[in-house]
C-alpha cells in the first residue's frame, strides 16, 4: 500500500521501511520534486522528495489535489556531510495522543535494531554495509558503484538453486479417486463392447460378394458393392498367417490387446520428431478400427478401439481375431482382405502364393494406397525391402528373394494405377447375373443386394461356353455391320406407329435427307440401341438354362433381358408347330402333298395375300419340302385345315397353359401361321424342346439354390415358377412319334440355313424365320441335350436390318458358332450325346414321291418316309406316271 508520508532524501539512494532494502534513485531526479517509489524485493510503495538539505518532515495533505507546501532545503557538500540512511520522514504528533507513543515505539525499535547490525562484521554485512563503513571511515576512499536491477538479478540467477521438493498429500490424494473414476467408466465401457462384438462382426459380412456358381461349380460371377473376403482359418497357408504377424503384430499371441512397451515407444519416437512417425496398434486395435470405421484422430477414438480390443480379447480367441482381420483389412484398390488382394494383384487364392507374394501383401495392410505397388511402386519396393531386411536380421528368412520381387514389381508396371476389383470383378455372363439380382431381390425386397451379399447361388448355366458368349455375339453384330449384311433401315411406311406424333411420323417420312443434318433417331419411339441379339438355351430333358445373353453387349444403357423378357414375332420359326400338330392329329404326314401357289383371303374389311419370301412358289410340293423351303402359303393352308379352335389348343400345350394367359395373348386370325404372334427367345427355345424330349415340355429355370453366407440353404429349386411363365413343371405338348417325326423334318430345314457356314458339322434340327421388312431375324434348333433360340434385331420396330438380314443369312450362323463351342467345351462320347430318345418310335414305310401315297405298281420310284403309327397312309398311288401325271396330280392335291 501506498505510504501516507512524504519522505524528504538528501542523497540518491532509497531504504524501504518495510524491508531495509536500499535501491540507487534514477539520475536526473530534479531537486525538490514529490514522487513515487516501489521497492523492488517487497513491492512496498512511498512518496519521496528529493533535496539537499538535513532531513525534513512534511505532512501529506489529505487530498492529492491539495498543494503540497514547501520545504526548506540545504545545500551541505558532499564530502560536509555524512552519508545517512534514507529514512522515512516522521511526522509530528502530540506526545500525549496514541498515535505519538505508538511511533515512539516504533523508533525506538528501529533504533536497536540498527544498533544490532552495526556490531556485525564487515564480511557479515551486505556489500551495501561494506561500502558505507568504507566511506564513512575514509572520506576519500574510493566508493563502489551501486549496482543497478538488472545486476543484481543477473547475479543472482547464476547462483541459483532449484528448491527443494515439499511432499504435498493432496498431489497423491486428489488423483486417485480421478484414476479410479475413469477406470470404473473405461471397464464398464469394455464390458458394453462386448455386448456390441456380434453385432459388429456380422456387419463384416454384410459386404460379401455374392458368388455366382455354374452346373458344375465353377463362378459364372459375383455381385458386389464392397468386395471383402470370406475365407476359413485353414484356407490361408500358414506362411502368409506368419508373415502377416511379423510385419504387423509380432507378440500377437502374447498381449492382451494392447501392448504397452509399444505404445511408449511410438510416444516418445513421435514426440521427439515432433509429429506423428510411428504408430503402436496391435492386430486387435486394427480389428477394433475397422469395426469402429472411424479415422478420426482424436482421444476419444483411441479410447473407444481400446475398450473395443479388450472386448474382443475377452470374446474371441486368437485365431478368430487374426481371421476376421485378415478378411476385413483394407489392402488397396477396393480389396478388403487377403483373398480378395491375392486374386487383385496376383489372380491367385491365398494357398497358391509364393513367399514373395506373401511379402508383398503382407506391405500393404500398414497404409495400403501410400504403399500400393500400383501407384507408388518406389515407395511400395522401398517398404518391402525394409521388411526383408528386418526378416534377415531376425532370421527369419534364408534365402534372397530379392529377384523374385523385381519380376513381381515389373508385372506392375504394366498394370494401370487406377484399376480397381470393381473393374476387374468376373462377370462372364452380366444378363446371368442381373437376372440373379433382380431374383434375389425379390426375396429380399428390403435390402440392398449389392451391400448385402454372401449369397452362393448355384446355376444351371453352361460356364465354358457361357464364358466366351458375350464375345462371340458380341464379334459377330459387328462382322454383319461392318459386310452390310445388316443395314439399318427406318421403315418410313409400315414402320410408323399410330400412336406417334404426326411431327415423330414426318420425321421419319424425311429421314433420308434431315439424316445429312441431325440425328433423327432421338426421335424415333422407343429410342435404339444399335442392333441387338439375344441368346438362350435351354436343356430339353431337365429344363436346365444352359446359356443366356440378353443383348450384344451389357452396359449401363443396354441391360434389357431380350432373352427372357422381349416378346417379338416369331416368322417362320412358328411353322413346326403349326405342322406338329397337323402331324400329331393326323390331319397331315411329312408326304403330304401341298399346292404352292398364291393365296387370297377375302373379308369384309381387305383382302390378305400372304406371300413367300421372294415371291417364289414351286406348285406341287410335299409337307417336307414346304417346311425346308419355309413356304407361307403352304403353313396358312395347314392351319386353315386345322382351324382356329384346334390352332388355340396347340398353343395352349406349348406357350399359354393358363388359360388368362391364352386369352390375352393369343390372337385369332390365320396370320399367326407366319409367325404375326409375339413371344419370347426363351419360350421358343422351350417350345422346340420339346422335339428333343419324347414331345414333352420341362419349365426352364436358372437357379438351382442359393446359400446364405452362414451356409443355411434359402432357396431350393421345386415348384418355383422363375421365369413367371405360368407353366406346369411338365407337360406333355406332342406325342413321342410325332416328335421324333418333326426333328427328322427339321433336318432339312435345318441344311437349307446358314448355319453349316460356320464349320459346324453336328447335329441340329431347327428353323429360320424372319419378320416383315426383315424387322427380326430367328434361329431356332435342336440337338441332343440343346434347345437353343437365336433373334437379331432393332429394339426399335420403326426399324428394319435391310433385305440381306434373314434368319439364314445371320442369326443361324450364330446359332452354329455357338453349337461348336458346345461341341468343345462337352467330354465323353460324342456319338452318344447325338442321340435322342423316344418311347414311341414313328414307323418307316415307302411312298411313291409323287404322290405322298403308298407305292402303286405302275411307281417307278419309291422312298422311305416317316409316319404317325396311329396315321399310317392307306391310300395308294393313283398316278399314271405318264405325261398327263401333273393334271392328274392337280386334282387331288390337298
Amino acid at each position: 500500500m501506498l505510504e501516507t508520508k512524504v519522505r524528504t532524501l538528501t542523497e540518491s539512494k532509497f531504504e524501504c521501511l518495510s524491508c531495509g532494502t536500499i535501491s540507487r534513485l534514477p539520475e536526473g531526479v530534479p531537486t525538490g520534486t514529490v514522487f513515487k517509489l516501489t521497492c523492488y524485493r517487497c513491492g512496498q510503495k512511498a512518496l519521496v522528495k528529493y533535496v539537499s538539505s538535513p532531513i525534513e518532515t512534511i505532512e501529506e495533505k489529505p487530498s492529492p489535489k491539495e498543494e503540497m507546501p514547501a520545504l526548506p532545503v540545504g545545500t551541505p557538500t558532499y564530502q560536509e556531510r555524512e552519508r545517512p540512511v534514507i529514512r522515512p520522514v516522521k511526522k509530528e504528533v502530540p506526545k500525549e495522543s496514541p498515535i505519538a507513543n505508538f511511533l515512539e515505539g516504533i523508533q525506538s525499535k528501529w533504533e536497536n535494531w540498527k544498533e544490532s547490525r552495526s556490531k556485525n562484521t564487515s564480511e557479515d554485512r551486505p556489500w551495501f554495509q561494506k561500502v558505507r563503513t568504507e566511506t564513512e571511515s575514509s572520506p576519500t576512499a574510493f566508493h563502489r558503484p551501486i549496482k543497478t536491477l538488472s545486476e543484481r538479478l543477473l547475479e543472482k540467477g547464476r547462483r541459483f538453486q532449484f528448491p527443494k521438493f515439499r511432499p504435498n498429500i493432496w498431489l497423491v490424494l486428489i488423483p486417485l479417486p480421478l484414476a479410479l473414476v475413469f477406470l470404473i467408466f473405461f471397464w464398464m465401457g469394455v464390458i458394453q463392447r462386448e455386448a456390441e462384438v456380434p453385432g459388429l462382426l456380422s456387419i463384416f459380412y454384410i459386404h460379401q460378394p455374392t458368388v455366382i456358381y455354374d452346373r458344375d461349380g465353377r463362378k459364372v460371377s459375383e455381385i458386389f458393392g464392397k468386395k471383402t473376403s470370406n475365407l476359413e482359418w485353414e484356407a490361408y497357408p500358414e506362411n502368409l498367417k506368419r508373415m502377416v504377424l511379423l510385419v504387423e503384430d509380432r507378440s500377437f499371441f502374447s498381449h492382451g490387446g494392447i501392448h504397452y512397451s509399444s505404445v511408449l515407444r511410438a510416444f516418445f519416437v513421435n514426440i521427439i520428431s515432433f509429429r506423428f512417425k510411428q504408430g503402436a496398434s496391435t492386430i486387435t486395435q486394427q480389428l477394433a478400427r475397422i469395426l469402429l470405421n472411424d479415422r478420426e484422430k482424436s482421444l476419444g477414438r483411441k479410447l473407444k478401439e481400446a475398450q473395443l480390443a479388450y472386448a474382443l480379447e475377452s470374446s474371441l480367441d486368437k485365431e478368430k481375431i487374426l481371421l476376421h482381420y485378415m478378411n476385413n483389412v483394407y489392402l488397396g484398390h477396393g480389396a478388403f482382405g487377403f483373398a480378395s488382394a491375392s486374386e487383385f494383384y496376383f489372380g491367385k487364392k491365398p494357398k497358391d502364393l509364393n513367399v514373395s507374394e506373401m511379402i508383398v501383401l503382407a506391405s500393404l495392410a500398414s497404409a495400403p494406397n501410400r504403399f500400393s505397388p500400383l501407384k507408388n511402386p518406389d515407395l511400395s519396393s522401398g517398404r518391402v525391402e525394409a521388411i526383408l531386411r528386418s526378416l534377415e536380421n531376425d532370421g527369419a528368412l534364408k534365402e534372397d528373394l530379392r529377384p523374385a520381387i523385381q519380376d513381381i514389381y515389373q508385372t506392375f508396371n504394366t498394370r494401370s494405377p487406377g484399376e480397381t476389383v470393381y473393374g476387374n470383378r468376373k462377370d462372364d455372363s452380366p444378363y446371368v447375373t442381373e437376372h440373379v439380382r433382380k431374383f434375389l431381390q425379390t426375396m429380399y425386397p428390403d435390402t440392398n443386394i449389392y451391400e448385402s451379399g454372401g449369397f452362393s447361388v448355384y446355376t444351371t448355366i453352361s460356364q465354358p461356353v457361357q464364358a466366351e458368349l458375350q464375345k462371340v455375339v458380341k464379334t459377330h453384330v459387328e462382322n454383319l455391320l461392318k459386310s452390310g449384311q445388316v443395314r439399318r433401315n427406318r421403315l418410313t411406311e409400315n414402320g410408323k406407329n399410330a400412336d406417334v406424333t404426326p411431327f415423330r411420323n414426318l420425321v421419319a417420312d424425311l429421314s433420308p435427307a434431315l439424316e445429312l443434318f441431325i440425328d433423327t433417331d432421338r426421335f424415333v419411339t422407343g429410342g435404339d440401341s444399335g442392333l441387338q441379339a439375344a441368346v438362350v438355351a435351354v436343356d430339353p430333358q431337365t429344363g436346365d438354362v444352359l446359356l443366356l445373353h440378353g443383348g450384344t453387349e451389357f452396359k449401363s444403357d443396354n441391360q434389357f433381358p431380350r432373352a427372357t423378357g422381349m416378346f417379338r414375332q416369331t416368322g417362320s420359326t412358328i411353322k413346326p408347330i403349326l405342322y406338329s400338330e397337323a402331324i400329331d392329329s393326323g390331319i397331315a404326314n411329312p408326304a403330304t402333298h401341298i399346292l404352292d401357289a398364291p393365296l387370297i383371303y377375302k373379308n369384309s374389311v381387305s383382302n390378305w395375300m400372304p406371300e413367300n419370301i421372294g415371291n417364289q412358289y414351286d406348285g406341287d410340293i410335299s409337307l417336307r419340302v414346304a417346311l425346308a423351303k419355309s413356304k407361307n402359303t403352304a403353313a396358312v393352308q395347314i392351319a386353315e385345315k386345322l382351324g382356329l379352335g384346334e390352332i388355340s389348343t396347340a398353343f395352349e400345350r406349348f406357350f399359354f397353359p393358363e388359360e388368362k394367359v391364352l386369352k390375352s395373348r393369343f390372337r385369332r386370325d390365320l396370320s399367326l401361321a407366319l409367325g404375326s404372334l409375339e413371344l419370347s427367345p426363351l419360350e421358343m427355345a422351350s417350345a422346340y424342346s420339346a422335339f428333343a424330349n419324347d414331345g414333352n415340355i420341362v419349365r426352364p429355370h436358372l437357379i438351382e439354390k442359393v446359400v446364405d453366407r452362414a451356409g443355411n440353404v434359402v432357396y431350393q429349386r421345386k415348384d418355383q415358377d422363375e421365369f413367371n411363365l405360368k407353366w406346369p413343371q411338365t407337360r406333355k405338348a406332342i406325342t413321342p412319334p410325332t416328335a421324333e417325326i418333326m426333328v427328322d423334318l427339321l433336318h432339312g430345314s435345318a441344311n437349307h440355313a446358314g448355319v453349316r457356314n460356320t464349320g459346324y458339322r453336328g447335329e441340329v434340327a431347327g428353323k429360320t424365320g424372319t419378320t416383315n421388312e426383315h424387322r427380326d431375324a430367328w434361329f431356332v434348333g435342336v440337338r441332343p441335350g440343346i434347345s437353343m433360340a437365336v433373334w437379331l434385331g432393332y429394339d426399335s420396330p420403326g426399324f428394319g436390318m435391310g433385305n440381306s438380314a434373314l434368319g439364314g443369312t445371320i442369326a443361324a450362323p450364330l446359332w452354329g458358332t455357338i453349337a461348336k463351342l458346345f461341341d468343345s467345351a462337352e467330354s465323353g462320347d460324342k456319338e452318344e450325346r447325338r442321340k435322342y430318345s423316344y418311347s414311341q418310335r414313328a414307323v418307316t414305310m415307302e411312298i411313291c414321291p409323287e404322290s405322298g401315297k403308298l407305292p402303286g405298281p405302275d411307281c417307278p420310284k419309291k422312298i422311305g418316309e416317316l409316319f404317325h403309327p396311329s396315321h399310317l397312309p392307306a391310300e395308294t398311288c393313283p398316278l399314271t406316271h405318264k405325261s398327263d401325271a401333273k393334271q392328274e396330280l392337280l386334282k387331288n392335291v390337298f
